[in-house]
């Protein structure tokens, strides 16, 4: 039970929200299901199931700059500066319409292990999405994200074999149009090979006032495929560093840092108890140029126990892009790594 509410305190959900879709879990998995049983890896923040297995390809990044500043803007912030949306990101289209509602790729933004992409819904006849009042019913404040669901979401690219994490939602990037936005922002556990990513969607829901219910508010089945090509700016900083952590030596084995993401891999050596939490008793900080830092604590992760040891990930996509020519050093643990700039 535990593990299942730690997951969803890493999504988008209000705390009433995340304790319905536990109970529901729960509740579902002392039933006997008549098909496979998917993992709870593959419960979307939206809330629907997704597993993702693809690869992103290193290029140059091409298209129109504004197209990707102003999908990215509702995410990253107005603010973020357009040069680093240039270097790693780039504006899709890829579109499929099915029962009058097209879906749309507008734009990606990547590194070694990240990715995000916006998808924007809407009605070919022009009408509203979703009404007014579903729209007024977005509970977070940080996010604005309204309560509609998949009843299926898959992204697929035959031959990653890595796992991942990460959060997706829906929201109204412009009440003044009549679409609605699906965001997905996803880390790998390992880095990001070029292909052909494949999503699929199946019909769009609504949840109930209670968030215990789903209803359908469309029918339709869609499938997008594009490139992943984005420029990787991603830095791998110096590493080899022991500290301690609980009473534990702890080696750092790498620390990947980009305008998007960051990523620690560290070895704890430790025999004892395979319940004991190595993500996030771990404090992780950046500190800018400016002497401002950011506390990365808080970020998400995954371990796997091994004979004598422990091998952990612990990494987050940020709220905002920030240039490395902006960051002065990393610190993880009690290990102040400095960010040489060019």
């Amino acid at each position: 039970m535990n593990r299942y509410q730690d997951t969803l305190d890493r999504l988008r959900f209000t705390p009433e929200q995340k304790q319905h879709m536990t109970d529901r879990l729960m509740a579902e998995a002392e039933r006997p299901a008549p098909h496979r049983a998917l993992s709870f890896r593959r419960l979307a923040a939206a809330g629907v199931a997704a597993a993702l297995v693809l690869s992103v390809g290193v290029a140059g990044a091409t298209g129109a700059l504004g197209e990707v500043g102003a999908a990215f803007s509702a995410i990253f912030g107005p603010s973020t500066q357009r040069e680093i949306m240039d270097k790693i990101g780039y504006p899709v289209g890829a579109s499929d319409t099915d029962n009058g509602i097209t879906i749309t790729a507008d734009a990606i933004v990547g590194d070694t292990y990240s990715y995000a992409v916006v998808y924007t819904i809407q009605r070919e006849d022009g009408k509203a999405l979703v009404s007014d009042q579903l729209l007024a019913r977005a509970p977070d404040p940080e996010t604005d994200a309204l309560p509609l669901a998949f009843q299926s979401y898959d992204a697929a690219l035959q031959g990653y074999r890595g796992g991942s994490s990460g959060n997706m939602w829906f929201y109204d990037a412009d009440p003044a149009d009549s679409a609605v936005q699906f965001v997905e922002l996803r880390t790998q556990s390992e880095p990001l090979e070029p292909g052909l990513l494949t999503v699929r969607f199946q019909d769009l829901q609504v949840y109930g006032e209670d968030y215990a219910t789903c209803t359908t508010l469309t029918e339709g089945s869609w499938k997008l495929s594009f490139q992943l090509a984005f420029e990787d700016a991603s830095r791998t900083l110096p590493c080899g560093q022991t500290f301690t952590l609980n009473g534990a030596e702890v080696t750092l084995n790498a620390v990947t840092l980009s305008p998007l993401s960051i990523q620690a891999d560290y070895t704890v050596s430790w025999a004892g108890d395979t319940a004991m939490d190595w993500i996030e008793p771990l404090p992780m900080s950046i500190t800018y140029t400016d002497g401002t830092t950011l506390d990365l604590s808080h970020a998400g992760g995954a371990s796997a126990y091994g004979t004598g040891a422990v091998s952990c990930q612990k990494g987050m996509i940020f709220d905002q892009l920030h240039s490395l020519e902006e960051v002065a050093s990393v610190t993880v643990g009690d290990v102040v790594i400095p960010v040489s700039q060019p």
